[in-house]
């Protein structure tokens, strides 16, 4: 099937979710006016299904009618900032035959895209948009980025993002549909089943529309750029996506944590690309087997490669083997703006071996922690030190540690191990004689004594760690001076993470949507009208959740009513649930700075449209460990 008969599939399939709508409300009036003017239970029991079942729907279609896509977001690039290269844009677009975007935007992703503002069913464009991702400039030759941008510019060419607005729209319309009906019985449930098998349908043809456009899109990158550069693109892209991703787990966003970040971002990434056995391995991706999906939006690059083959090589290209980052004003200037986008401007910067060892020594720190916490509560000694977790695993308490760093619910030896292996690093660290070394090839951060030796923490902390091994352990830390009463300082955070959500509970009288943070849980309040949303539908509770997970723990805590509940100020949570209806109270001890211990009690409860009592008993096992109990009586 070709790409346009395709799209008129696509468009018409879309013009039939509407028409299947508006026989729905249409259905829906019908028995409104019979259970009015012949009242019956069999009339107004179906008036008061369709009714409930239109009211959501309804809701759903006039949110997506309204909904329109932002721009792309990422650091303007203008004319005037980045000559070159809106110069080649410019080439290129002349050379497909179609109008260059008014804006491009670089973005810290392996990517690159582009979008049109269009109105009238996509015949009068408006505004156009590029991103060009900064990584993918760092990976490629001058050659390979125009055939990329190629790529690109051949969406316009061939009019591919003409109905991107249309096709946007009914997408978000589908997916709202279907939440709104989501939860269901009766009615819903049946209706349910109808939209879902209809989008199954629908994504299917529009995702092989897109899927056609790429190959399309691929013949102009060929024509450009010839087969050699546009075949080593696609190739690059995907390493370099792997690159990058290890490149910010590992290494450049761990220190965000804690407010530091590098202070040469791109430097960083140039010397992984640089590594000849970093990216020997992460060029193992390309090995890796490709599975299709029929919603895929992209041909898996096999089917790109075989068909970038079959085109016609173009004659008299000259490729250009520069450095992509030839066609950039200043590159390390704009390292720095996407540095400070992506981890804010007010972090501490510093260079990759400083990063790199002041990171360790953190994470090291805050794990190290955990393990001492852990090491209290189940033992019972406070403050607990690195000689007292020895002294407990040497007694056969490990199994119990790993059930407290996991939750309380199963015995994880590689939690124990993984923390040992971190209080470990820690007291080593605080010895002096030990440093924390940045490697590019192996391991991002290695331990080091002082004639450079590095030293192997999985000999002496095996994976399978039992009482046996702690005697050989002391007196390997003592040889190298770690103190058994070093207990690290709290680091300094500057982020937190999630570990769940708790929505529609209530305390006092309040209601609240809850995050539950590694720190506390955040009690955000809402009004009661709010927390009663979602029982038809559960799409007004993923929005509600979704508006909460977009801002920010302090924007959170600056609101009204917001208070958090911390951590290690809780004693004890005990659970008490009765059909539908679920309760935890807190028993929670604060201790002032002159020694005054307060000691008191709180209960949030909640029934539905609320969180359910699993993921409730999750997010808060995952947080308190043991401390969370149960109850046959009503708390």
């Amino acid at each position: 099937m070709k790409t346009s008969l395709r799209a008129a599939v696509a468009v018409a399939l879309l013009a039939g979710y509407y028409l299947l709508t508006l026989a729905v409300f249409a259905v829906a009036g019908l028995a409104l006016h019979l259970m009015v003017r012949a009242p019956g239970l069999a009339t107004v029991k179906i008036g008061v299904g369709m009714l409930v079942v239109s009211v959501p729907l309804l809701g759903a279609l006039v949110k997506a009618s309204r909904h329109r896509p932002e721009p792309p977001g990422g650091l303007p690039a203008g004319r005037a900032e980045e000559p070159a290269l809106w110069a080649a844009i410019d080439e290129l677009a002349g050379r497909i035959g179609t109008r260059p975007p008014d804006e491009v935007r670089f973005v810290p992703d392996v990517n690159a895209a582009v979008s049109e503002e269009t109105r009238w069913f996509g015949l009068a464009a408006r505004r156009r948009y590029m991103i060009i991702g900064v990584p993918l400039v760092e990976a490629l030759t001058v050659a390979q980025l125009r055939a990329v941008l190629g790529h690109e510019l051949g969406h316009y060419g061939g009019r591919h993002t003409r109905l991107g607005g249309i096709t946007y729209r009914g997408s978000v319309a589908l997916e709202r549909t279907l939440g709104a009906l989501e939860g269901g019985g009766g009615l819903s449930a049946v209706l349910g089943k109808v939209f879902t098998g209809y989008a199954k349908v629908y994504f299917r043809v529009s995702q092989a529309v897109r899927r056609s456009q790429e190959i399309e899109a691929d013949r102009f990158m060929v024509e450009l750029s010839g087969r050699e550069a546009a075949a080593a693109a696609l190739r690059s892209v995907r390493v370099t996506a792997a690159a990058w991703a290890f490149f910010l787990n590992r290494l450049a966003a761990p220190g965000a944590r804690y407010g530091l970040v590098p202070a040469d971002l791109l430097g960083g990434f140039r010397a992984v690309l640089a590594e000849p056995v970093r990216l020997a391995e992460l060029g193992q991706v390309l090995d890796e087997p490709e599975e299709r999906d029929p919603y895929d939006s992209h041909p898996t690059l096999a089917e790109r490669l075989r068909a970038i083959a079959a085109c016609p090589e173009p004659g008299g290209l000259v490729p250009d083997a520069r450095p992509a980052t030839a066609l950039l004003t200043d590159p390390a200037a704009l390292g720095e703006r996407l540095g400070a986008a992506m981890f804010g401007a007010d972090a501490t910067a510093l260079g990759w071996d400083d990063l790199a060892a002041r990171t360790a020594r953190l994470q090291a720190d805050e794990a190290a922690l955990d393990l001492l916490a852990a090491a209290e509560r189940t033992g019972g000694t406070t403050p607990a030190a690195l000689g007292t977790v020895l002294a407990d695993l040497e007694r056969g308490a490990g199994p119990a540690l790993g059930r407290e760093l996991s939750g309380g619910t199963r015995e994880r030896p590689e939690a124990l191990v993984g923390h040992l292996r971190a209080l470990v690093t820690s007291a080593l660290l605080a010895s002096g004689r030990v440093a924390a070394r940045l490697s590019w090839s192996g391991e991002p951060v290695a331990l080091t004594g002082p004639d450079g030796t590095v030293i192997d923490l999985v000999a002496v902390v095996p994976d399978v760690f039992g009482p046996a091994h702690v005697p050989a352990l002391r007196d390997w830390l003592t040889g190298w001076g770690a103190d058994p009463a070093h207990r690290p300082e709290a680091p300094g955070r500057a982020s937190v993470d999630l570990v769940g959500v708790l929505y529609g509970v209530e305390e006092d009288g309040d209601f609240y949507d809850a995050l539950v943070l590694d720190v506390g849980v955040l009690f955000v309040r809402i009004s009661a009208a709010e927390a009663m949303r979602g029982g038809m539908s559960t799409l007004p509770v993923r929005e509600r959740i979704g508006r909460l997970l977009d801002s920010t723990p302090a924007e959170l805590l600056g609101r009204d009513g917001s208070w958090l509940l911390d951590r290690d100020a809780v004693v004890q949570a005990t659970f008490w649930a009765r059909k539908d209806q679920w309760a935890v109270r807190f028993l929670v001890r604060r201790t002032e700075d002159d020694g005054t211990v307060h000691e008191g009690r709180l209960r949030v409860g909640g029934k539905p449209p609320c969180t359910d009592l699993a993921e409730a008993q999750r997010a808060l096992r995952v947080l308190f460990g043991s401390r969370v109990q149960w109850s046959e009586a009503k708390v």
